[in-house]
């Protein structure tokens, strides 16, 4: 391919004109008989200008700041993108947050942006928008996503069957409770709709195959909400199962203040498995969701979007794990 020294060799210029010529500099002042020149010998030559490749990486996420201090899973998810971003050498522009509602000029970053990385529960319709301002679009912890946008999450109803099924194996008898909050999705106006979580659908199902009475509370998702339901419940079930870490935290100090020994008279178990929880009295037992991966596989996503090394959209499901530590056991003591 011809390079910009053999366009001004052959029309008789400097390559620092030919440079600006095709870059359509408005400040370069040339006569239009060297500028038509210039183009024609380009196009006799077939010179074909490298496209730029843009880097720069638009961050979206449905949780505010006061949910990312209130649940720090959002916040160390934020974080581990943003880490990999840096890592992969591209560029991270400022993430717009959505509790407000998108404006036009948001549309717009997110148009020129090389890539989108979506956070969380959206709407069909907002992800549908946003994908036609942007089709390098990486979708992170919402399975609910077209098949034609790429996802990266983990199948929180599969997570928690496996849970239940192995509380059960173990302790054939024990009365197993759920507390958690709904699904909550946004539209790019900042309004919300609510539907059952994964977690909360799977543990209803659960108990319904097993001819369980199922004992789901629709609490919300912070630590504050777990110990009130609990402080005031008539009864403690012998294992609850928290929809996040925080509102296990909850869970764990009402119990306490109750004088619920645990795990002997009953056994808390998480899921997102935070970093705060090897600290909590007793250490909180946990499904992990991992965070590290998310990010690794989300940025790498779009970066091959931005280098247009992938074509077809991909769907990839992170493994969640059971990390055991003080608060339950899966072994029969």
């Amino acid at each position: 391919m011809a390079s910009i020294r053999d366009i001004a060799k052959q029309a008789g210029v400097s390559p620092g004109t030919v440079s600006r010529v095709l870059n359509e500099d408005p400040t370069l002042s040339v006569a239009d008989s060297t500028r038509t020149r210039i183009l024609n010998t380009a196009k006799e030559l077939e010179y074909h200008k490298a496209e730029r490749v843009n880097r720069q990486v638009q961050i979206i996420t449905y949780a505010s700041r006061r949910r990312e201090m209130a649940d720090p899973f959002h916040r160390e998810l934020r974080l581990a993108i943003e880490s990999e971003i840096k890592k992969l050498n591209l560029t991270l522009k400022k993430t717009l947050r959505i509790e407000t509602g998108f404006k036009k000029q948001d549309l717009q970053d997110v148009k020129k942006a090389g890539a989108v990385l979506v956070i969380g529960n959206f709407s069909l319709d907002a992800l549908k928008e946003i994908y036609r301002h942007n089709p390098n679009m990486v979708v992170i912890n919402n399975k609910q996503v077209p098949d034609y946008i790429d996802a990266v999450y983990s199948d929180l109803e599969q997570a928690m069957y496996q849970l239940l099924n192995q509380i059960r194996d173990i302790y054939h008898d024990a009365h197993i409770a759920y507390y958690g909050g709904i699904r909550e999705e946004r539209n790019l106006d900042g309004k919300e709709a609510y539907e059952n979580d994964a977690r909360y659908h799977a543990y209803l199902s659960w108990c319904q195959q097993h001819d369980e009475i199922p004992n789901g509370n629709l609490i919300g998702w912070e630590r504050e909400d777990g110990f009130e339901a609990i402080t005031e419940a008539d009864t403690i079930p012998d294992v609850l199962i928290a929809g996040n870490d925080m509102v296990a935290i909850g869970l764990i100090q009402g119990l306490q203040q109750r004088g619920v020994t645990i795990p002997k008279d009953a056994g808390v178990i998480g899921f997102n498995d935070l970093d705060v929880n090897q600290y909590v009295t007793p250490s909180l037992t946990s499904v992990r969701i991992d965070i590290e991966q998310f990010g690794k596989s989300a940025v790498l996503m779009a970066k091959e979007r931005i280098q247009k090394t992938r074509q077809s959209a991909m769907h990839i499901v992170i493994q969640t794990k059971q990390i055991e530590r003080q608060s339950f056991s899966f072994k029969n003591q």
